[in-house]
């Protein structure tokens, strides 16, 4: 298939990470595949050198602009694809303008992936009805999200294709425990707790503060927060205000290696699509303290690969860091299932196989409806 894939993220977080995991898979399944993304973006800075697929610098930025419009339909009539991915709502309603101004014909496919919904106006119900083909999201949480907030999207096919991570890649890595905790400063003996990802507040990263910094220093217990964001010196204060063990090791790209220093992982988040974070740090042989809140219940069993814990519930995570760090042997079978888990059911290729077959019914789909 000759695939356009229109991503206009600037910034550096899950959605563009899976959405570069995305259009690389693809591409090595040989179809042909241009990226249309921001020139200044994170996904064109990371991606330009790469020869698996073409990169078509758009600068888009606002809706319904009608320059940018008219650079996807150059780019739709050079191209002729069989399929458009639109992945943000602008990118969306570009995509059906580029498509009128090229006059083209070939399906637009929505990929949904943020924990946000559609807003209800004309202008929507016309754009995702009359002309989105099909929409794609990562989790049941948020398909039924959607539906809940915009029941008229009952006229549209939406598909469930979870998130997926390589579990080559994302693996334990023991060798380089004593190594990274040097590195940062963690001693030997510690437990450690780790979070990786944006830090923001729907992450919910304070609870895991909170709870670190109740429990006795005689477990030895550090939290390890790995990344950046809007929360980050909100967090950094309360941290020195509650006197809490917490490593900020900031930005990192090599998280198997960082991951190395854990002994387990707690993401807390409020509101997720599904999260690259909890497939990253199972595939990495993690036991997992999740919210039972938004999509992580789909990711993690409660006593399978870890513990969910009630929303924004500082104590509960407390309590389950107590248990983890106090019985290796359960902690062991949690890491263990937690990356069996990743391999069996939210792998990389799984997650291709799905996108494959959906967008080569989509386009089936669409060609039938137009010769009736």
């Amino acid at each position: 298939m000759r695939i356009i894939f229109v991503n206009s993220a600037r910034g550096w977080a899950g959605g563009p990470t899976s959405g570069i995991e995305l259009g690389l898979g693809l591409a090595e399944k040989g179809h042909d595949v241009t990226l249309a993304c921001h020139p200044d973006s994170a996904i064109h800075e990371q991606l330009e050198s790469d020869p698996r697929l073409t990169l078509a610098p758009i600068a888009i930025r606002a809706e319904l602009n009608p320059y940018r419009a008219g650079q996807l339909a150059v780019l739709n009539r050079r191209v002729k694809p069989d399929l458009v991915l639109a992945d943000r709502r602008k990118d969306v309603k570009l995509s059906v303008m580029a498509r009128v101004l090229s006059r083209g014909d070939f399906p637009i496919v929505h990929r949904h992936g943020a924990p946000s919904h559609l807003k209800d106006s004309r202008v929507y119900r016309y754009t995702w009805v009359r002309q989105v083909d099909a929409i794609i999201v990562n989790s049941h949480a948020m398909r039924d999200l959607l539906l809940e907030r915009a029941p008229w999207l009952k006229h549209v096919t939406i598909h469930v294709i979870h998130n997926g991570k390589d579990p080559s890649r994302y693996r334990p890595l023991p060798k380089l425990r004593g190594r990274v905790r040097a590195e940062l400063g963690i001693p030997e003996d510690a437990f450690v707790v780790s979070f990786h990802g944006v830090i923001q507040a729907r992450k919910q990263i304070d609870a895991l503060v909170r709870a670190v910094a109740a429990l006795s220093p005689k477990l030895n217990v550090y939290a390890l927060i790995i990344g950046s964001g809007p929360a980050t010196p909100e967090l950094r204060r309360l941290t020195k205000e509650l006197r809490a063990p917490v490593v900020f090791a900031g930005l990192r790209t090599d998280i198997p290696e960082v991951l190395s220093a854990a002994d387990a992982a707690a993401h807390l988040s409020t509101a997720e699509g599904f999260s690259n974070s909890v497939l990253e740090s199972m595939a990495c042989g993690l036991p997992m303290i999740v919210s039972n809140a938004t999509s992580h219940p789909e990711q993690v069993e409660e006593g399978q690969q870890g513990v969910l814990v009630p929303p924004a519930q500082w104590e509960a995570v407390a309590d389950a860091i107590r248990w983890l760090a106090s019985d290796p042997e359960a902690r062991a079978q949690l890491g263990k299932a937690a990356r069996e888990r990743v391999t069996k059911e939210f792998s990389r290729e799984r997650m291709l196989e799905r996108y494959e077959q959906t967008l080569r019914e989509t386009v089936k789909d669409h060609r039938s409806a137009s010769r009736d």
